[in-house]
């Protein structure tokens, strides 16, 4: 009903520039009205907005550039971080210097959490798996 209400507002303003304020009368009602009010909650502007071709294109022009740049950055940092080694990489990096071996304390609590995976089956709990990848992802970090 609002929404009709305000439509009509603003379908009966003239071209000029002009705002709509919704107001609050003494039963708290919403009132919209063209005068400000003390405690307005809302205004609206009826002015167009000047946007032009030229603003469009300066503005897909600048999103490219800044895609371009993302995009460099990526290639910059990816070039500088060592490879991350998976599965089937032999346990190489790509440089060909061999990958230190895995730490204890993360290797322990990853076997800590198989044999409690093992232990539990399928009936295990949420909060237990959550807390045993947590301390996991503990140790990796």
């Amino acid at each position: 009903m609002k929404w009709i209400f305000l439509a009509a507002v603003l379908a009966s303003v003239p071209a000029s520039a002009q705002s709509i304020y919704k107001c609050r009368d003494a039963k708290g009602g919403a009132v919209y009205q063209s005068q400000p009010c003390p405690d307005a909650e809302k205004r609206w502007d009826t002015q167009p907005r000047d946007y032009t071709c030229d603003d469009h294109y300066r503005r897909q022009a600048a999103e490219a550039s800044i895609q371009r740049d993302r995009r460099e950055v990526r290639q910059r940092n990816a070039a500088q971080q060592p490879v991350s080694v998976g599965i089937g990489t032999g346990g190489r990096r790509a440089s060909g210097a061999s990958i230190p071996s895995v730490t204890t304390s993360y290797q322990s609590a990853r076997d800590r959490r198989d044999a409690h995976y093992k232990r539990m089956g399928n009936n295990r709990t949420f909060a237990g798996s959550r807390a045993f990848d947590q301390s996991v992802w503990d140790a990796c970090n």
